[in-house]
């Protein structure tokens, strides 16, 4: 019993460990964007600190910064000679010296200090971009072509005319390379009429499908609607990760394992392996899978899953907690995998956008957002997944937390952006009053958001005790 609770605490170490590695990167490179454009525009740069509260370890460099690191480490910032406060609100105090004036932020000119802010943003979307050029380049890409397999009959595919054997090659205009990119445009639809081109047998054709929206809730407790307009891929049934804590963790499966019977049915694709378990919910099933060769029988109960079918009926469904093997990777030259890096960073920033707008329309629940609770368990999960998954999470969190950073509210990048946009036109800058206005409704706003999302993660935690899953 001992030793299971240290493992347990070694458990959550590791895992506390991997979620401030994946946040502190992220933050760094958001800051030192900041700092490297401020110091090439002559701005004196006091502190450079990596979270916020009581510094626990710091040291001066031989300009004179301060670089730290402190003990709340959800954030950082970049603090310049004439700053008042972390938000880089002017100060208002002593008169400069003509020393200080040259290195003073907010006395440089406009464009300046816009390209000081806007620097941290663009950090992160060129190290999101590079962290997915060097996961092309180290390991490879899957590439699963955009091809039809199976049309799944009643399905808004089969209603708008598409068949077997089409290959997608456009949605709303989005140029369509791999089936990767239909599941996640469809997937992140919102119930949105989506217009799309296939080719058939050498002609370019366009439908209009309407997405069948269902609300799917994951191992973390998670509900998302999800967009599915009934087309398959025919994946074979190898067992490419499997989810920790899940029924099939507990009975024993593998990532490599090849399902190949469920209940004596043959199974020759994931498709079947859905198709099979999904009725199976609280019902022992008997699965036989092939290890290295080697064929074992394991006993499985599905997870019951609420799932909204086409109708609007919610229904429950069997779930065991595997994913699909990916196809294997193929080498890409550099070109090409910076490419697809720039492309995919350019997706998170594009799903980001959607997804706020559809949250503010109500087309999605506001309770999928999430704080530093829920981004540390998914980076638990992605942790056991290996090194690959982790630097993608790690590069989603950096677009993501560039573009957040963008929002036009004061405290944030975005909301300075603003303030110098209005400077700009005006050539005047706005009063210190409708400043420290802007900054105090900017802080209101930024701590109700945080209160949301913290609460939000602390009701799901609460449910997932009280209920299990959520």
């Amino acid at each position: 019993m001992i030793e299971g609770l240290i493992s347990q605490v070694l458990s959550w170490g590791l895992n506390i460990l991997a979620f401030l590695f994946v946040l502190s990167v992220v933050v760094f490179f958001h800051e030192l964007g900041h700092f490297l454009v401020a110091r090439w525009c002559g701005v004196t740069v006091t502190t450079f600190s990596i979270g916020f509260g009581r510094e626990l370890w710091g040291f001066y460099d031989r300009h004179g910064t301060r670089w730290r690191v402190a003990a709340i480490p959800l954030g950082g910032y970049v603090k310049f000679l004439d700053d008042a406060n972390v938000a880089s609100q002017p100060s208002g105090g002593e008169p400069l010296s003509p020393e200080q004036q040259a290195g003073s932020f907010h006395g440089k000119p406009v464009w300046q200090r816009a390209l000081v802010v806007a620097a941290g943003p663009i950090a992160n979307f060129l190290i999101a971009a590079l962290i997915y050029t060097a996961v092309n380049v180290t390991y490879g890409v899957s590439m699963i072509s955009a091809r039809v397999d199976e049309v799944v009959a009643g399905m808004p595919a089969e209603k708008a005319g598409l068949k077997s054997g089409d290959v997608i090659t456009d949605i709303d205009g989005w140029s369509i390379e791999t089936f990767d990119d239909v599941v996640r445009i469809v997937a992140a639809s919102s119930g949105r009429l989506l217009t799309m081109t296939v080719d058939r047998n050498g002609e370019s054709l366009t439908f209009p499908v309407q997405p069948h929206m269902r609300d799917q809730k994951d191992d973390l407790g998670v509900t998302i609607r999800l967009g599915d307009i009934g087309i398959r891929r025919n994946i074979p049934a190898r067992i490419g990760a499997v989810i920790p804590d899940s029924p099939a963790a507990k009975a024993g499966f593998a990532a490599g394992d090849v399902i190949t019977g469920i209940d004596g049915a043959q199974i020759s694709s994931f498709e079947d392996v859905i198709n099979a378990v999904g009725p199976a919910a609280g019902r022992a099933l008997a699965v036989t899978v092939e290890r290295k060769g080697t064929p074992h029988t394991l006993e499985v109960v599905p997870q019951s899953t609420p799932t909204t079918q086409a109708d609007g009926k919610v229904i429950e469904r069997g779930r065991i907690g595997v994913a699909p093997d990916r196809p294997e990777p193929v080498s890409v030259s550099a070109v090409e995998a910076v490419r697809l890096g720039v492309r995919e960073t350019y997706a998170n920033i594009v799903q980001t956008i959607t997804g706020i707008a559809d949250i503010v329309t109500q087309r999605q629940s506001a309770d999928q957002v999430g704080g530093p609770i829920l981004m540390a368990e998914v980076t638990a999960r992605v942790v056991e997944m290996g090194w690959e998954p982790l630097l993608r999470w790690t590069a989603l969190i950096s677009a993501n937390i560039g573009l957040l950073n963008l929002l036009p509210i004061p405290v944030l990048d975005g909301g300075h952006l603003v303030f110098y946009a209005i400077e700009a036109i005006r050539r005047r800058p706005l009063s210190q009053r409708v400043q420290e206005i802007g900054f105090q409704i900017g802080i209101a706003l930024v701590l109700m958001l945080v209160v949301f999302v913290n609460l939000n993660d602390l009701m799901r935690l609460g449910k997932r005790w009280l209920f299990g899953g959520g």
